[in-house]
């Protein structure tokens, strides 16, 4: 019987190990980039909160699809409480990037990042927002 809970339990600690080293080749590949969240955009309203799973981040960049969104302000707010206004008055077309967008003060832990982006009429669907985050 004892023989069966240790495979089983090497088993599920093989399973667990593969998992994050596969998460963390992931991000590697994407240049360190690590998804955090999205939004959709629905034209009606102007703001949408993302919350970030936890861990330290020294930047962040967002990824639109589905249509281009015009941002209007980026408040990031960490886990101690403090916040950082981001620099955004600009549009991301659908399938770009923003430049990565530096947070002050090095590696920060974020608890949500809120989005302002101007109000309109999408003509493809609701574009998305993806939030990515670089360690």
């Amino acid at each position: 019987m004892l023989s069966i809970v240790k495979k089983i339990t090497i088993g599920k600690l093989t399973f667990v190990a593969v998992v994050c080293l596969v998460g963390m080749l992931n991000a590697q590949l994407r240049g360190g980039w690590e998804h955090l969240g999205s939004a959709h955009v629905d034209g009606r309203g102007d703001h949408d909160k993302i919350e970030v799973p936890g861990g330290s981040f020294t930047s962040l960049q967002m990824g639109v699809t589905n249509g281009s969104i015009g941002f209007e302000r980026i408040v990031v707010h960490f886990r101690n409480g403090n916040e950082e206004v981001l620099p955004a008055a600009f549009v991301i077309r659908s399938g770009r990037r923003t430049p990565p967008i530096p947070l002050r003060g090095g590696a920060r832990e974020i608890s949500s990042v809120e989005l302002w982006y101007a109000k309109g009429m999408y003509a493809q669907g609701k574009p998305r927002v993806d939030l990515f985050g670089k360690r």
